[in-house]
């Protein structure tokens, strides 16, 4: 869990919010956390929070409390005072977490929010890992491309340097700008020549490791199949 994480506590009785920290505070990587009133219905509750947690507050107030953060699409916990509120909420809102608060329920929230975090946290990762594995996918893709073109490029290669070999051979017929522009070109070719050719080796260096490593899982396999 990160302790980057934003924990809004949204409560009107003080009690609460403070048994609710002190609880936390003995966790390690304490989270973030903010403590308002129901004095937030006056403005819109901030989304950057990654979890929102509703203690006592004025009964009026709830449902359209917990209408406005099922709204921000962020985990919530509820705590509600009988099994009647918690059926009410679970009711109206079935994405919001709601729990009686009796015996224990500063363990439970700790432990219930914790885990929240941790999806969170895993939700992030699995986004990139995404990302990167979309990102691989494009590399991938690119380098097909360049294996299959690479006969053809080779030689387009060849036919640029042997004529500029064979315009070179008769360099008695050029100018010396004309000459210099073709050593440039041949040069350059040749450049590309090596580029290409360390290209080539490194696919077969690629596939000759990828092979490895397939023979060196059957032979391991093979091993723990005979034990």
């Amino acid at each position: 869990m990160q302790p980057s994480h934003i924990v809004l506590i949204i409560t009107d009785d003080a009690e609460f919010a403070t048994d609710l920290i002190r609880r936390w505070r003995a966790e390690r990587g304490v989270p973030r956390l903010t403590v308002v009133g129901s004095e937030v219905m006056d403005s819109p509750i901030n989304d950057a929070c990654d979890l929102a947690i509703v203690g006592p507050v004025a009964q009026p107030l709830r449902a359209a409390l917990l209408g406005q953060l099922d709204g921000v699409g962020k985990p919530v916990i509820c705590l509600a005072e009988s099994p009647e509120q918690v059926h009410s909420h679970k009711e109206e809102h079935p994405r919001v977490i709601v729990l009686q608060r009796n015996e224990g329920w500063v363990e439970t929230v700790v432990l219930l929010s914790r885990e929240c975090l941790k999806r969170i946290d895993l939700s992030g990762r699995l986004r990139r890992a995404e990302q990167a594995a979309g990102s691989h996918l494009q590399d991938a893709t690119l380098g097909r491309y360049m294996l299959d073109a690479r006969h053809d490029f080779n030689n387009a290669l060849t036919s640029v340097l042997g004529n500029a070999e064979l315009l070179l051979m008769h360099d008695a017929c050029l100018t010396g700008q004309v000459r210099d522009q073709l050593q440039t070109i041949h040069e350059m070719a040749l450049h590309m020549h090596a580029v290409m050719h360390r290209f080539s080796s490194m696919a077969m260096e690629l596939r000759s490791h990828s092979t490895s490593q397939v023979e060196t899982q059957e032979l391991s396999h093979a091993a723990v199949a005979g034990s």
